[in-house]
């Protein structure tokens, strides 16, 4: 084999695993639905509805802030108190119940 060939196999291969890993990746973030997103206090009560969603037994997830770069840093400061809370689509309903019994 010459080196052309070899080099166009490992390009075949490469691809072949990025669209792998971004297939696997595209599955399992749609698995999650947006349940609530809000800033300062609001998003304080979020964290809150996390705790009380996991002590329910139902998978949650919570983001914190907004990933910036060190470029854009400076113009997403009133970004950083943001929360974010997702739950699994098939856990919704039971989730939106939980919530409705405080």
């Amino acid at each position: 084999m010459d080196f052309n060939t070899i080099r166009m196999i490992l390009i075949v291969v490469l691809v072949l695993y990025f669209i792998v890993i971004v297939t696997r990746r595209t599955k399992e973030s749609m698995r999650w639905v947006v349940l609530g997103e809000a800033f300062g206090e609001k998003g304080e009560q979020l964290a809150r509805d996390h705790d009380r969603l996991d002590q329910a037994g139902l998978r949650v997830r919570m983001e914190r802030g907004v990933k910036t770069s060190f470029v854009f840093r400076r113009f997403s400061k009133d970004l950083d108190d943001r929360v974010a809370l997702y739950v699994l689509k098939e856990d919704l309903a039971q989730a939106e119940e939980v919530l409705r019994h405080k």
